[in-house]
């Protein structure tokens, strides 16, 4: 086995072992934000029993907040939320959501890595949502230290994002130096209670709809906090 295999290895087994003990009554695994710590990421708890009720809480407030952002707009409920923590994020290699918490323990935020390819050693930045106040730069920071951990402690040697090109998100991650890639147009499909949106190729871009604009981060130093 290679270096790399035996990295993205090494990385998947850690991953599966931070979600698999997040929630439990010791301390918590995590990643500090800055020196001193300005923020702390905190594995999402997923497993049933363990779930915190504040998490599942923030999670559905803020995604209501800013629907429009997701591909799937809904209105949220707690019970949902819950759900999808334990039947989609919890029991899948290819996901790990972490809440930001302030040096008071105050929640302001989340975000998390999501289509891990372990083959490729690629995967993306996701759901990344600032719901409360928080001190300037320390969301871009926070992401900075989660790129560097997929980097080092995963072994993932290729990092993007997928943003809609309505978000103002977007400009966030061109400043974080994400560099665009290419963009799918995308279709909506309506259904009651829902809006769901359709990556199309056959659609042309720009004709009113907004494109899923797909990014790449490039290698940047490794380093777990600035």
């Amino acid at each position: 086995m290679s270096s790399s295999a035996t990295a993205l290895a090494d990385g998947r087994s850690l991953l599966c072992a931070l979600k698999a003990g997040a929630g439990h009554s010791g301390p918590q695994v995590g990643l500090l934000v800055g020196r001193p710590p300005k923020a702390f990421l905190r594995v999402v708890a997923t497993q049933p029993g363990r779930i915190r009720t504040d998490d599942v809480r923030c999670l559905t407030e803020w995604r209501n907040r800013f629907v429009t952002a997701f591909l799937t707009e809904f209105i949220a409920t707690n019970g949902q939320t819950e759900r999808w923590l334990s039947d989609t994020i919890g029991p899948t290699d290819s996901k790990i959501l972490f809440m930001l918490d302030a040096p008071d323990g105050k929640t302001f935020g989340y975000m998390g890595l999501a289509f891990i390819d372990w083959d490729k050693g690629y995967g993306e930045a996701d759901a990344i949502v600032r719901g409360g106040l928080a001190e300037p730069g320390v969301m871009s920071d926070a992401l900075r230290v989660l790129l560097s951990w997929a980097r080092l402690a995963l072994g993932l040697a290729q990092l993007g994002v997928r943003v809609r090109s309505d978000n103002p998100a977007l400009a966030f991650y061109v400043k974080l130096g994400f560099v665009e890639q290419f963009r799918v147009p995308l279709r909506r499909s309506e259904t009651p209670g829902k809006t769901v949106w359709i990556e199309d190729p056959s659609l042309g871009v720009g004709l009113g709809s907004p494109s899923l604009v797909h990014l790449l981060s490039p290698a940047q130093p490794d380093t777990l906090s600035r």
